[in-house]
């Protein structure tokens, strides 16, 4: 995929999670299809340190409520939203940049639908996966 198409898949996967009622909806595979290719995407252009560093905070809110599904509170997911901004903020590259953005918008979009146990699940199988593909296509070092 030419620079030109670069984040398709991230814009449509946003555009696909904002029309779910929550992620809970989300069905297995499609979530799996679409890591793959958001993963493949992020493998050019996005450090494993910037994607890890999501990773570890999203996994920090998961042991932090693995348990708790009776008082799962959304606001913790919502709140990573400026923490990917920041990230974004802090690129000067202008092409790593926009690849951030585009994670941004997705995966604050993700967040928005989030507002049970079970559509945080969804959102953390997401997470995983994307890093998975993201390393699996060889993600960036830098």
């Amino acid at each position: 995929m030419g620079r030109g198409g670069q984040g398709g898949a991230m814009r449509e996967a946003a555009r696909h999670v904002g029309g779910l009622g929550g992620l809970a909806e989300w069905e297995v595979e499609d979530l799996v299809k679409r890591a793959d290719e958001v993963g493949r995407e992020l493998g050019r252009d996005m450090s494993t340190s910037q994607i890890r560093n999501f990773l570890d905070e999203v996994n920090r809110i998961d042991a932090e409520t693995r348990g708790k599904e009776a008082q799962f509170d959304s606001s913790r997911v919502i709140l990573l939203k400026p923490l990917l901004a920041y990230a974004a903020g802090r690129e000067t590259n202008r092409n790593k940049q926009a690849v951030l953005k585009d994670f941004t918008s997705l995966f604050s979009a993700a967040a928005d639908g989030t507002r049970s146990a079970q559509d945080f699940k969804r959102f953390v199988d997401f997470t995983r996966a994307v890093v998975a593909y993201h390393r699996f296509y060889g993600g960036s070092n830098q």
